[in-house]
């Protein structure tokens, strides 16, 4: 991105004290506002573990985390720190040099400003051909306006956001098959899983391989030696269950649901050991809406329809 001046820019940086602000403005607002909330909290949980990775000295090598993971947050150029924590107008771009992913929230009901600032922050390089994710329905009208002249080509996938009642998510009990094992997901997957993923693109091993090294993730293993992968679930950026999968000979044996209960029991778990356990905060899940199976399956074991979001498509996929 060519230099600017930010005085001209109709958004500004904000520090990661202001980033933590936004947070505690969208955890007043909980449950209903989980969607911004988990995505700001997961982001700075993963600002304060790469500092902890600094600190031990690990290698710098090992933790190269992927462009399509780094964000920058961005607010509206007049908004002072009253309005962050009221109104929680931001804006996330990550550093990825194609295709950007753009996220952004904002309490605020006149949309107008933020339109304007979408349309004509350089920060969000249109060469670059940037991806929406996680658009509010009550915000896609407004993203429409400045699509349809920035990148009309872009197509938007419909998904649903559901959550599990906090109740819900304690009383769940994880019941593995004879043959099989949970276990943590290592980063050495990375290649598996993004070889079977409908929207991989050039450069998502490398999104696995970080997302993984941040956020963990849960193998559903077999085999003698116990090292062959019938499944895993993952915990993606937005701190939401993500990218289940079942390798086709272990399908039809309830295995998918085995994960999902794994995935909640340890988030659970993490909750209480860590002292994270925010009034209000729920476990989540983002799925889209021509996905039946997985609606399905989350609905059977509890979970419940939030709201709709939109999510525009990749557009470069590989094959």
């Amino acid at each position: 991105m060519e230099h600017h001046s930010q005085s001209a820019d109709p958004l500004r940086n904000l520090s990661e004290h202001e980033i933590r602000l936004l947070r505690e403005c969208y955890g007043r607002g909980l449950p209903g506002t989980l969607a911004p909330y988990l995505f700001i909290d997961n982001h700075l949980k993963w600002c304060d573990k790469i500092r902890n990775v600094s600190v031990d000295g690990s290698s710098t090598e090992e933790w190269t985390i992927a462009a399509s993971l780094r964000l920058q947050f961005y607010t509206l150029l007049d908004a002072d720190l009253k309005d962050l924590t009221t109104t929680g107008t931001f804006v996330a771009v990550t550093e990825a040099e194609k295709n950007p992913v753009v996220t952004f929230w904002t309490l605020r009901e006149d949309l107008s400003q933020l339109q304007s600032a979408l349309f004509e922050t350089a920060w969000i390089d249109w060469r670059k051909d940037p991806a929406f994710s996680c658009v509010a329905l009550e915000h896609y009208s407004m993203l429409q306006a400045v699509v349809q002249k920035k990148a009309p080509h872009l197509e938007f996938r419909n998904s649903t956001f559901f959550r599990l009642p906090r109740e819900e998510a304690k009383k769940m009990l994880v019941s593995v098959p004879e043959g099989y094992e949970i276990l943590p997901l290592d980063a050495k997957h990375a290649h598996l899983i993004n070889a079977t993923w409908p929207h991989r693109y050039e450069g998502s091993e490398h999104y696995y391989r970080s997302l993984l090294q941040l956020n963990g993730g849960l193998a559903l293993v077999t085999g003698e030696k116990r090292d062959q992968l019938a499944g895993w679930v993952l915990t993606n950026e937005y701190g939401a269950v993500a990218h289940l999968y079942i390798q086709p000979d272990h399908r039809q044996r309830g295995l998918a649901s085995v994960l999902v209960k794994a995935w909640v029991t340890q988030m659970v778990a993490t909750w209480e050991m860590t002292g994270d356990e925010i009034e209000g905060s729920e476990v989540i899940a983002y799925i889209l809406d021509v996905n039946h199976a997985s609606r399905t399956l989350f609905q059977k074991l509890g979970f419940i329809e939030m709201s709709k979001s939109r999510w525009s498509n990749p557009t470069n996929k590989v094959q």
